[in-house]
Parts: structure tokens; C-alpha cells; sequence
């Protein structure tokens, strides 16, 4: 009857291990095909803008390049705008290019011989160049003109031939060239795109939200991300409209602007949900039938005795390393220690502490943490292989190996195994950012005899723990039986 039972329970156990790494696989799946699918729009966006923009800064150059010739203020109006601007329509969905004097009063545009004396004195495009000399192209934020039409204005420095500040040559870009890029991509309704330059300024977005255009969102926890890398992805939740999302994002070449699309987690994982309910409602009708099985036969076994088993093996047992917990450790020194006190034989302990474990922690999560605890546990427990030898977690990140009838010689030995299997393991992880931390061991032993208590044994390795981190960590510090003398045995 217990083969029964334990073969419908490995049946369900097995079924749903299958299931969830099946839709683990899945969701991952499909998380990345998104990413990609992502990584591939925002690279296309910004080739077109990148292109797009060469060619307006060419058309910049071309105007300032004329500007310097030689006897261009005395052409006639005809012939100068001609020549200063003869490739102002290379880019797509261009305004006006206009030249602005010293003073920022426009005294010649692309689109008319007789320009209004319009002034951009007071405009951070024109101040930017007036006050840094190699300013470069500059990309300005959007503004709103008379017509309703938003445009974002490029401009470049103009000097004379001994670098001195002359006037600025900027051009007009409609927003609705971006639009027009946007509105070709097939994007879920709930997904953002977004344009923004460097400083967290917004230069447009889709779907289009006019109260938004030119707003700084630097300060943000998106834009905070965002800023942090040329490109990458992250999911974080927007708080214009509470969405959650998968966010990617690059600098488009040069330029100081960056193209962010986020896309909505729901519409990513709309179809791992689907699956994830059909699966669940076969897991749970076997579950179910298995479950009913498992109740009918389990009335006759002796179900104390099974509980008391189980429990006595979770009551000594840490869950996360697999390694014996504190309690079973407290029982079993004292067990050992009235034993070698009988037969008046030494007893060793070596207490252990992963260097740095809350740094690690906190740079690289609590799941990484898990996983090196794992590590160093097991080069803990495969260092020492004796039956009667209990290696048990401590607490937190500390360790302990127990060693009945060891000396401090061979105590020592065992913690430099302990010391070679973390540097085997961290030299296998070639020098990662995440590689595990490493150990300080303090190493104690007594012989037992009146007067002296367990205790006594643990205050002596924990004084050799602390003096190891003191010097140095990473290394073995070993107190002697008598439990005067510290000295570092291995580094």
C-alpha cells in the first residue's frame, strides 16, 4: 500500500514539475522573443532618425560652409539663397532653415528672400552656441509653433575666421515626422514609444499625448534606468498611466536623443496565460484524482509515526543548503563533548563565514545569495567525509564543521580543504562580478575536562573567526588546544 501511494504521489509531484518547468520555459520564451522583437524596433527607429538627421545636419553645414565664403553679402537675394541653401530639402518633413545674427534676430530663412525679423535671443538653442564654441549640432526641445504644428529646431554655431561668435544657422523639424514613423509599426494599443532626449526631455511619444510633449521626466524611476546605459531592457511599471511594462531602449548614435518602446507584460504573456489555465485545469483534475487515491489508501498507515519522522527530519535539517540546522548542532556537541571528556580526547570546530556575504547580497539579490550559500555548503560538506563529522549552517552566512576525536593539525587540514574547494569553484567561475564570496575559517580545539564547557570550544573558534576577518579574510586562523595562542595557518 505505501508503493501505492508513493507512486501516486511521485505521479502528481512529477506531472507538476514537468507542467511548471514547461510553462517556466514558456513565459521565458516568451519574454525574450518580446525583448528581441523590441530590440529590433528601436534599432530600426533609430537608423531612420540617425539617417534622417545626417542629412539635416549636412544641410546645416552647407548653409554655414556658404556663410564664410568670400563675398556672399553682396550676392543678390536669388543668388545667396541658392547658394546657402540649395540642399535644404534633403530631409524628410524639414521646415525652415534660417540664419540668426549675433544679436538672434533671423536675417535670411530657406523659405523666403525677406524673412520677418523674428528674434531667438531668449532660445536655450541659440544661447547654447552663443556661450560654448563647440557646441556640435545641437537638438533643441519641442515647442509648439502659431500654425498648431510641433517642431523641434537643430542648429549650429557660426564663427568667423577667428572663432568668434557670429550668429547661429538652425532648422525646423516636424514632429509629425516621427509620427509618421510610429504609426507604420504594428505596436499593442497599451505599449508606449517613446522619444526623448538625453536630459529627460520628451520629444514625442505613441500613441501622441500633447500634454507630455517637451515634459523633463528625468527624475523619474523610468528615465532614472533608462540613463544608466547606452542601451538595455528592464520591466517597471509607468507612472503616467500605471501600466506595467518590458522597457527597451537606445541611444540612437551620437545624437542625444533615445528611443524607448515599453511594451505591456500583459500583451506579452496573453498567450503563456492561456496556456498556463489549460495546463492548470488538467494539473488539477490529476492532482485531484490522485489527491482522492492518496486519502482512501492513507487511512491505513500509521500516520503518527510518518509525521514524527518527517518532522524530526525537518526539525534538524536547513532547508536551503541541506546541511544540518543550529539545533541538531547544540545536541550533537554536547553529545561529542561528554564523550571525548570520557575517553579524554580532543575535539576540533571550525567556524566559517562567507567574507562580505551582505555586499554580495545586496549588488547581485537574494537569489544569488541562495545559490553561493548552496556553494559553499557543499565545498563544506565534501571537505570532510567522516560519519561521525557534522557540518551544519550556522546562521545567516555562518558555517560550522564539528570534528569528534580531531586534533588542531587535522582540524587544519580540513579547513584548507574546505579554503581549495572555494578556490577551485571561483577559479571555474573565471573571475565573474558574481563569482562566490570567499571564507574565513577559525579553527579551535580542546580536550575536555573539568571546568571547561562546550561553549568554551565555541567562544574559542569564533575568537579565531574574528581575528581571521581581522587580518585579512580569506584565510584560516587557528587557536590552540589550550586556546591561548592565535595564529594564521593558511591564506
Amino acid at each position: 500500500m505505501k508503493r501505492l501511494i508513493a507512486l501516486g504521489l511521485a505521479i502528481t509531484i512529477g506531472f507538476s514539475t514537468i507542467c511548471a518547468v514547461v510553462l517556466h520555459e514558456s513565459r521565458n520564451r516568451d519574454q525574450e522573443q518580446a525583448r528581441r522583437s523590441a530590440v529590433n524596433l528601436v534599432t530600426t527607429i533609430g537608423s531612420e532618425v540617425a539617417r534622417n538627421f545626417e542629412l539635416y545636419n549636412l544641410s546645416l553645414e552647407a548653409v554655414v560652409d556658404g556663410l564664410n565664403l568670400q563675398g556672399v553679402s553682396q550676392l543678390t537675394p536669388q543668388v545667396r539663397q541658392m547658394l546657402l541653401f540649395d540642399r535644404a530639402a534633403s530631409a524628410k518633413d524639414m521646415g525652415s532653415i534660417f540664419v540668426i545674427d549675433k544679436q538672434g534676430t533671423v536675417i535670411l530663412d530657406s523659405r523666403t528672400e525677406a524673412p520677418r525679423p523674428e528674434s531667438f535671443a531668449q532660445s536655450y538653442f541659440f544661447k547654447v552656441h552663443q556661450g560654448v564654441a563647440d557646441a556640435g549640432a545641437y537638438i533643441s526641445t519641442p515647442w509648439r509653433q502659431p500654425d498648431g504644428e510641433y517642431v523641434i529646431a537643430i542648429s549650429r554655431r557660426v564663427s568667423d575666421y577667428n572663432g568668434n561668435f557670429i550668429g547661429v544657422v538652425a532648422g525646423t523639424l516636424r514632429l509629425r515626422y516621427f509620427t509618421k514613423i510610429f504609426e507604420k509599426l504594428d505596436v499593442d494599443p497599451r505599449s508606449s514609444l517613446i522619444l526623448a532626449r538625453e536630459d529627460g526631455s520628451i520629444v514625442t511619444r505613441n500613441p501622441f499625448v500633447a500634454d507630455i510633449i517637451g515634459m523633463n521626466v528625468s527624475k523619474t524611476p523610468i528615465f532614472k534606468r533608462i540613463s544608466e546605459s547606452p542601451e538595455g531592457s528592464f520591466e517597471m511599471t509607468a507612472g503616467i498611466d500605471g501600466v506595467q511594462r518590458l522597457y527597451v531602449y537606445r541611444r540612437i548614435g551620437d545624437l542625444p536623443l533615445i528611443v524607448s518602446y515599453g511594451q505591456a507584460v500583459s500583451a506579452i504573456y496573453a498567450n503563456w496565460q492561456r496556456e498556463a489555465i489549460i495546463i492548470g485545469i488538467l494539473l488539477l483534475g490529476l492532482c485531484a484524482t490522485n489527491v482522492a487515491l492518496i486519502v482512501f489508501l492513507a487511512r491505513a498507515l500509521r500516520r503518527s509515526a510518518k509525521a514524527e519522522y518527517d518532522y524530526a527530519v525537518m526539525a534538524t535539517t536547513d532547508a536551503l543548503t541541506g546541511l544540518c540546522n543550529r539545533r541538531r548542532f547544540d545536541d550533537s556537541i554536547e553529545l561529542e563533548w561528554r564523550r571525548a571528556q570520557r575517553r579524554q580526547l580532543p575535539m576540533s570546530l571550525l567556524l566559517i563565514d562567507a567574507d562580505r556575504f551582505k555586499s554580495f547580497n545586496d549588488k547581485f539579490g537574494h537569489q544569488a545569495g541562495d545559490y553561493a550559500l548552496k556553494a559553499l555548503a557543499e565545498c563544506i560538506d565534501g571537505a570532510s567525509r567522516r560519519a561521525e563529522d557534522l557540518c551544519v549552517r550556522f546562521g545567516g552566512e555562518e558555517f560550522a564543521v564539528l570534528l569528534p576525536e580531531t586534533s588542531l593539525e587535522d582540524a587544519i587540514v580540513v579547513a584548507n580543504n574546505i579554503q581549495a574547494r572555494v578556490a577551485s569553484l571561483r577559479a571555474m567561475q573565471n573571475g565573474r562580478p558574481d563569482s562566490t564570496p570567499t571564507l574565513s575559517i577559525g579553527v579551535a580545539c580542546m580536550v575536555p575536562f573539568q571546568g571547561l564547557e562546550p561553549r568554551d570550544l565555541v567562544k574559542a573558534a569564533d575568537k579565531a573567526l574574528y581575528k581571521a576577518k581581522d587580518t585579512g579574510r580569506n584565510r584560516v586562523v587557528a587557536v590552540a588546544p589550550e586556546h591561548r595562542t592565535l595564529k594564521v595557518v593558511a591564506a
